[in-house]
């Protein structure tokens, strides 16, 4: 932290002893980011900003960065955005420092100066340039949370634009309490994408599939309950065969209707077996095909507004002041 106070504080010392240390000009009517301000809050958002200035040029950041929240109340001056940037830039949480960067150029560079509104742009466009613009919506009763390692990123469903790091993340999703498997989503450097997150109730196979397998599995057993019925009837065959020559060896006919009963004894218990597998296949297939929510990232057209980035610190700047 202290390698990039150092030349901050360096670049910094002019523009404070220019701009943070005059009193604040009047007012000319035809500010359009004066308007609806009172001059009580004029005032105040001033003196809130000369001391920022002062925290700012010490290095005292984070007191810095409370200074100008406070004046922001009072006044939404884009000078005061600007240099709000510039204590967070220090305080390494870039994403804020691109949406203050952002909101300081709303009115071009009238209240900023030439130079720092052109250093405003250029920061903006090479986060745009290093980062994916993201812009997500879903349905009600569907609660997305954006994960990337081991960091956590809520969505809200209504409204969700940010610029995000490039690489791999996972959406993890809810739907009315219901879990829904993940989905990844792979964002490149200056890619714009826009998706509608729909959660649809779908199965992993078409409906008729476990049941087309549940129902062979029936068919094969109906098939080996018949053929061990053939078999029974000649094993009673056999033995009506027996009784009739009064308990004598069977002869080769006999045998030849025993060998037969016991064929198709055994390949209806074979039936069996296969039958009753597919059945129970069948049901199992018929639980895991059952409808399940699933997520679909449904594109939209047009582009995405920017919101929050994710990006490097260290960047340098100009303090700006108020220009009327």
């Amino acid at each position: 932290m202290l390698g990039r106070v150092v030349p901050w504080a360096f670049m910094m010392f002019w523009a404070v002893t220019a701009f943070a240390q005059q009193p604040a000009p009047a007012l000319r009517e035809q500010a359009a980011w004066a308007q609806g301000v009172s001059p009580e809050q004029r005032k105040a958002a001033a003196e809130l900003l000369e001391q920022g200035n002062r925290l700012l040029k010490d290095s005292i950041f984070t007191e810095a960065e409370k200074k100008y929240v406070e004046a922001l109340k009072y006044w939404k001056h884009p000078a005061i955005y600007y240099n709000l940037a510039l204590a967070l830039l220090n305080l390494d949480r870039p994403s804020e420092v691109y949406e203050y960067m952002v909101a300081s150029t709303r009115y071009a560079e009238g209240p900023l100066g030439e130079e720092r509104f052109k250093h405003a742009l250029k920061y903006i466009e090479r986060v745009e340039k290093e980062n994916a613009r993201v812009s997500l919506s879903c349905t009600n009763g569907t609660r997305v949370t954006l994960k990337r390692e081991d960091q956590l990123l809520p969505i809200h469903c209504e409204r969700f634009e940010r610029l995000l790091r490039p690489g791999s993340y996972t959406l993890i999703a809810t739907q009315n309490g219901t879990p829904v498997p993940d989905t990844a989503l792979v964002l490149a450097p200056g890619e714009h994408i826009r998706y509608r997150l729909g959660i649809e109730s779908r199965r992993r196979w078409a409906a008729w599939m476990p049941w087309a397998v549940l129902g062979s599995g029936v068919a094969v057993a109906v098939g080996g309950r018949l053929i061990h019925m053939k078999a029974r009837d000649e094993f009673q065959a056999f033995d009506s065969g027996v009784d009739a020559c009064g308990g004598c060896v069977p002869g080769s006919e006999l045998s030849g209707i025993r060998t037969r009963a016991r064929t198709l004894q055994a390949v209806s218990m074979g039936t069996y077996a296969v039958g009753g597998a597919a059945f129970a296949t069948g049901m199992v297939l018929l639980y895991v095909n059952r409808l399940q929510p699933q997520m679909q990232l449904i594109p939209l057209q047009g582009n995405a507004l920017t919101v929050v980035p994710v990006a490097a610190a260290g960047e340098s700047g100009l303090l700006a002041s108020y220009r009327f």
